[in-house]
């Protein structure tokens, strides 16, 4: 009770989110008692003051929805732009296969020995190091003097990428003054190094400083066929908004969401608004729009501080501590969080009072429902489990289009069982799974897992498909199929004996 109490003072005197914690703990019957009704005021009051959490963990109509990530996301893109020393990059780290960095700052380690080689003048370490300091990855703070100086010292020995973040940091005045003369000296040289964002700049600077479009367009034509998602970003600006170059709306539109799925945060923030309001007379997509906006709002600052402290428990054992962080997160329907939560109760459940049996299924469906590929895989097999084949065939469909490779085996196996669940789309195409096996299309869905080349696909999808190929194949087909290597091996083996003699 004295725990309780001391949270709701603390809420109200300016701790918001402190309110959404009690929340996201009465909503599960985790620590308080379950109290659904008492969760959503908690909630709304929550919003109202201010906190980021509760702001996406409100799941009204579809509009509000908008309203509300759309407030988190531009907050998130203005906390990115300004680049503080306390703001701090997104570490999107999932707890399996060691994928979670270490975070401890200065202290640790692996930054101590880069940061002992950059100063002995190694460039490929000071321009980690520099980059390290400009985002504030790995629990270092941001410091933009550091950074450039490293950048600065990098880019003297003709380090590629340290050019061009020298050569930016100069433009934007980041951590040294202005000059663009500079700037442009630096960003020329990392072209001609080949770095792919140098020629976006270089257009940037022909379009604002020099107002010639043409250049720009040539600038980031070059940029955008090395993969930089700038120049993409700002070729769909041209499209929509430049009348000498005939926009065209929905190459636009296009080309933003070509850009927001590798990442380009603006671009993201343009897809939402042009999905919510329609392409080019186009009716709306608000579901759409709020996934793009979903991108942004959780990266926000509250929201990469969280996800970090709760990694931090994780990484000193105290998993109960690290199960309280990430439920709060999961609960404002954060993925990441929902996914790290369902798998620290997979792997750690004994461990962790407060894992329940069903809990790795509640989170890991939730996340699949964010477009989470391996959740959806994982909802996928459970589904499968439970023969509610017609839902698993789809969720292997979602799989198989975020490149999971047990999405497209669970596809074919379908197809090689004759299970009858009817037409499943994947990346636009579409298959008929219907009750008579269909060997080809098990073979053909099984060779695009194996083609993805990762360890799981290459073993999970290439063993099966051999051995398919073997039984499915006829004598005289296998024997054309052998017969040149048997001919070969023949013709080595005695060439070797000859050798020998």
């Amino acid at each position: 009770k004295q725990w309780y109490q001391r949270r709701v003072r603390a809420s109200c005197y300016g701790s918001p989110d402190i309110l959404f914690q009690l929340a996201a703990y009465f909503k599960t019957g985790i620590l308080l008692p379950s109290n659904p009704l008492l969760a959503r005021e908690l909630t709304l009051v929550a919003a109202s003051q201010g906190s980021v959490l509760a702001n996406l963990a409100l799941t009204t109509h579809c509009s509000q929805l908008y309203a509300y990530h759309g407030k988190v996301a531009e907050e998130f893109l203005a906390e990115w732009r300004r680049a503080n020393s306390e703001d701090l990059i997104a570490e999107r780290a999932r707890l399996h296969h060691g994928d979670l960095p270490q975070q401890e700052g200065e202290t640790d380690q692996v930054f101590q020995f880069l940061l002992m080689q950059a100063n002995q003048g190694n460039p490929e370490a000071q321009a980690n190091v520099g980059r390290m300091y400009y985002w504030g990855q790995g629990g270092v703070e941001r410091n933009m003097e550091e950074a450039f100086q490293m950048q600065q010292a990098a880019a003297v020995q003709e380090h590629p990428d340290a050019m061009f973040d020298t050569g930016i940091m100069l433009m934007k005045g980041q951590g040294t003054e202005q000059n663009v003369t500079k700037a442009r000296m630096y960003l020329e040289k990392a072209a001609k190094k080949g770095n792919k964002g140098a020629y976006g700049t270089l257009g940037y600077i022909e379009l604002n400083e020099r107002s010639n479009v043409s250049g720009a367009v040539h600038y980031f034509n070059l940029s955008h066929e090395l993969g930089d998602t700038d120049s993409t970003h700002n070729l769909a600006i041209i499209q929509s908004y430049y009348e000498p170059f005939n926009p065209d709306p929905y190459y636009a539109h296009k080309m933003f969401k070509l850009a927001s799925d590798r990442g380009h945060k603006d671009s993201t923030m343009v897809s939402a608004e042009q999905l919510i309001q329609g392409i080019h007379n186009q009716t709306g997509n608000c579901t759409e729009a709020v996934r793009y906006l979903q991108r942004l709002s959780d990266q926000s600052n509250i929201v990469t501080r969280h996800l970090r402290e709760a990694a931090l428990e994780f990484q000193g054992g105290r998993y109960n501590s690290a199960f309280l962080r990430y439920l709060v997160l999961a609960e404002a329907e954060v993925e990441i969080a929902q996914y790290n939560l369902a798998w620290i109760c997979e792997e750690f459940g004994s461990q962790i009072e407060y894992c329940k049996t069903d809990t790795p299924l509640q989170y890991y469906s939730r996340s699949a429902g964010l477009n989470h590929g391996p959740s959806q895989a994982y909802y996928a097999n459970h589904l499968w489990s439970k023969k509610q084949f017609h839902a698993s065939a789809r969720w292997y469909a979602r799989a198989a289009e975020n490149s999971v490779p047990e999405g497209y085996f669970g596809l074919g196996y379908f197809a090689l069982e004759g299970i009858p669940v009817g037409i499943v789309t994947v990346n636009g195409s579409a298959h008929y799974l219907g009750p008579d096996t269909n060997t080809s299309l098990t073979k053909e869905l099984w060779h695009r897992c194996f083609e993805m080349g990762e360890d799981e696909a290459i073993i999970g999808c290439g063993v099966p498909l051999v051995l398919l190929t073997i039984t499915t194949i006829s004598p005289i087909s296998l024997m054309i199929i052998i017969l040149p290597y048997l001919t070969s091996l023949f013709l080595l083996s005695y060439l070797v004996t000859r050798a020998t003699s």
